[in-house]
Order: structure tokens, then C-alpha cells, then sequence
């Protein structure tokens, strides 16, 4: 086995004061950890070789490093002496022998007690590589929320009911809608599960029915076929960031990708009359068939879509395409801000998401008539509950749609 790498670094990295040199190797599972003994502050440190800076107003960091140097050279003799005698390095080992060889007290730092609030941005770094980019971003957000509520000391024995309670008063101090309340309970529910399957929390009172997360319905849009014929033929001229906008929008109307997907629709994503991709928030795979609209679109650009604005801007430049297009119905919207329902219409086009093309593909082909199976398969809903969700049908639009089925017309 190769002899491991010593790594140096410092314990408080931010501190505005010396603070301790700490060794840390990892090797076959084992790991070894120990302060020097040694301080120094942050200003005078090179995180990228791991040693003191050396200058004229800091000439004694030169032993401090004869001092890390000699260190890791026991550590390694240690080591490899240890492989040549047929001995097992261990953490345990390899501890004991370098506390000896420095001849001075030592003592290993304490692992830090892993507590709900430094447990969560461990949670966090470690989600970065599984979940999507927008979900990342709402764990540090109630991450946030959780500190301005109850600060850093918050423990999992914290999280009670009635700690749940008083986090909801605090987010409607705040204005914030009921789903928004939701969405942070919901994290933390996350939260407090991933510690619990780790071992690390014996406070179950986040799954009982009282720590539930807070919901409310509120009426969200979808565009007509024929609204979404009338934004694809309007003449947008000298306006590329309207134009793109627009063309995106419409191949969300008529396919149900979500804006992290039609974004990144690629040549070899085109199948001949199909378009297969593998989504990127749930990595379900998709098969949509080309509707003559979004051909139209691939064709305008070669196959090479242009590259879209970040998904804020997309719908703020969305919500003008809208008003060119005289998308003007008003809309009446009755929501929960700040524990208070609260009515206000809007224009419909004031309430364009590119999400809202999602909701316009499920809504249209429900109308159309198509089986919900199918429509599922396509937006890649593995939930019929959730699926229901998208569908934004008025009593009116729904009377229409039944009229057509044969079971009204015997």
C-alpha cells in the first residue's frame, strides 16, 4: 500500500485570531487526527501547500513549517516501518506512535458534537450532486430561515411541534404565501429524516400529523391551443432575448419539459418524429412525440438551439411576450400571504412561468381527449396525485371536454 499524504490545514479556517494546525490522513478506512500543537493565523497560511507563509514580518513561520515537515516525515517512517514489520497501520497506532515521537502533550481535538443546524450544511454539500440546481437552493433557504428563527444552537431535540408552530408565525411575519410555508416544513421533514437514517436523531415528533406542511390550492394558469398559436406566430422584430423566450416557451407547451430540460434539448435528442430525453429533476426517461409547431422551431435554428437566460429572466421577459400577444384574461387570484387570504385579478399574462408551459401540455391534452396514461408517460409523473396537480381545467373547459366523450353523445 502506498504510504498516505499527511494533510495540514487549520481548525478555524475564518478566525480572525491564531487558531490551531490540525494533521488529518485518511487511509483504508481508517483516519488519523490531531492537533500539532502549533497556531497561527489565518493570514499567514497557504491553504494550497498547506503551510506557514514565510515573509519579513512573520520570519519564526519558518520553524513552524520545519516543525509540520518533521511531522509528516514521522508519520510516514511510522507508516511504511510499520508495513515492513507486518503490522496493520491503524488510526489508533499511528496516533499513539506520533504523540510519542513529538515528545510534548498533544491531545487529539475533540469531533465536533453533530448538531441539526452543522449537521444541515453537510446535508446540503452532499445534495448538491443528487438534486436538482432549484432544490439545492430552497434547502438553503429554509436553512437560512431556520438560523434568523432560532439561531445556530437549534438541536434536534429542538423540532417540536410547538418549535414548528412558532417557525410558521415567524414566515408569515414575513408576508410569505401558505405553500411557501410548506415548502420549508417540508425541508426540514427532509432534514430531520436523512439525520434520523443516519443515526444521528431520536426526536420522531416531525412525522407526526401535527408537524404536517401547510397547503392551500391556488389557481395557477395554463395557456390555450389557441393563445399558445397566437404568442408562436407573433411577429417579435430586433428583440433575440423576446425571440428565444418566445420559441422556448412554445416547445414547453407542446412537449411538458420542464424549464431545466427544453433548455437543453440537444440535435441527438431528435429521434426522427420524437423527442427522447432523460429529465434532469427526476432522471426519467421521456419519449415526446414532435408536434408540427416545435418542428417548425428546431428547423428556424438548425437543430442548435440558442442558449436561454437563467430561468428568472426567462420569465420576466416571458410575461412581455405575453402582453404582446395580448394574453389579457383576467384572472382572479385568491392566495394565503402572511396567515391572510388575499384576492387580487391579474392580466394573465402577469402570471406566465415557463413553468406554465408544463401545465398548458397536461391542461390541453386533457381537453383533447387523450388518456391520462399516456399524458403521464410524457410528463414523466409517477404520481397520479401530483399529475392531477397540473391539470388547470375550469367547471367550463371540463363540461366542454366531457361533451365530446361518446358516453354524452349516445
Amino acid at each position: 500500500m502506498i504510504v498516505p499524504e499527511p494533510r495540514f490545514y487549520l481548525k478555524l479556517p475564518k478566525a480572525t485570531e491564531p487558531t490551531l494546525i490540525c494533521l488529518q490522513v485518511k487511509f483504508m478506512g481508517e483516519r488519523v487526527f490531531l492537533s500539532t500543537g502549533d497556531k497561527i493565523h489565518p493570514a499567514e497560511w497557504d491553504f494550497t501547500r498547506q503551510r506557514a507563509i514565510v515573509s519579513k514580518k512573520s520570519p519564526g513561520n519558518s520553524d513552524i513549517n520545519l516543525w509540520l515537515d518533521k511531522i509528516a516525515a514521522d508519520f510516514k517512517a511510522l507508516f511504511r516501518n510499520m508495513q515492513i514489520d507486518g503490522a496493520v497501520p491503524t488510526a489508533e497506532n499511528i496516533t499513539k506512535g506520533l504523540l510519542e515521537k513529538m515528545n510534548r502533550t498533544v491531545q487529539a481535538p475533540k469531533e465536533e458534537k453533530v448538531t441539526l443546524m452543522n449537521f444541515i450544511p453537510k446535508f446540503i454539500t452532499d445534495s448538491k450532486a443528487l438534486k436538482a440546481e432549484n432544490t439545492v437552493k430552497s434547502y438553503v433557504s429554509t436553512y437560512k430561515h431556520m438560523e434568523a428563527y432560532s439561531g445556530m444552537s437549534l438541536d434536534f431535540d429542538g423540532v417540536t411541534i410547538e418549535w414548528r408552530n412558532g417557525f410558521i408565525k415567524y414566515l408569515q411575519g414575513l408576508g410569505v404565501g401558505k405553500n411557501t410555508e410548506g415548502k420549508h416544513i417540508k425541508n426540514i421533514k427532509v432534514f430531520m429524516n436523512d439525520a434520523t437514517e443516519r443515526g444521528l436523531n431520536n426526536n420522531l415528533q416531525f412525522k407526526s400529523k401535527s408537524f404536517s406542511k401547510p397547503s392551500e390550492d391556488v389557481h395557477k394558469i395554463f395557456v390555450t391551443m389557441d393563445e399558445i398559436r397566437r404568442i408562436a406566430e407573433l411577429e417579435i422584430v430586433d428583440d433575440k432575448m423576446k425571440s428565444v423566450v418566445r420559441d422556448y416557451f412554445v416547445i414547453s407547451c407542446l412537449t411538458s419539459l420542464r424549464f431545466s430540460d427544453f433548455v437543453n434539448i440537444k440535435p441527438e435528442n431528435v429521434k426522427g418524429a420524437t423527442l427522447e430525453m432523460v429529465t434532469r429533476k427526476t432522471g426519467e426517461p421521456v419519449i415526446i412525440p414532435i408536434a408540427p409547431m416545435v418542428r417548425a422551431i428546431l428547423e428556424k435554428y438548425d437543430y442548435q438551439l440558442p442558449k436561454a437566460p437563467c430561468n428568472q429572466i426567462f420569465n420576466r421577459v416571458l410575461k412581455d411576450v405575453g402582453k404582446l400577444a395580448e394574453i389579457n384574461e383576467p384572472v382572479t387570484i385568491t392566495k394565503t400571504l402572511g396567515g391572510q387570504k388575499k384576492t387580487k385579478t391579474f392580466k394573465k399574462y402577469e402570471l406566465l412561468t415557463a413553468h406554465t408551459g408544463r401545465r398548458s401540455m397536461i391542461s390541453n391534452c386533457i381537453l383533447d381527449g387523450i388518456p391520462t396514461p399516456s399524458i403521464m408517460l410524457i410528463s414523466a409523473h409517477k404520481s397520479l396525485k401530483v399529475f392531477q396537480g397540473y391539470v388547470r381545467l375550469n367547471q367550463v373547459q371540463n363540461a366542454e371536454a366531457l361533451s365530446q366523450h361518446s358516453f354524452f353523445n349516445n
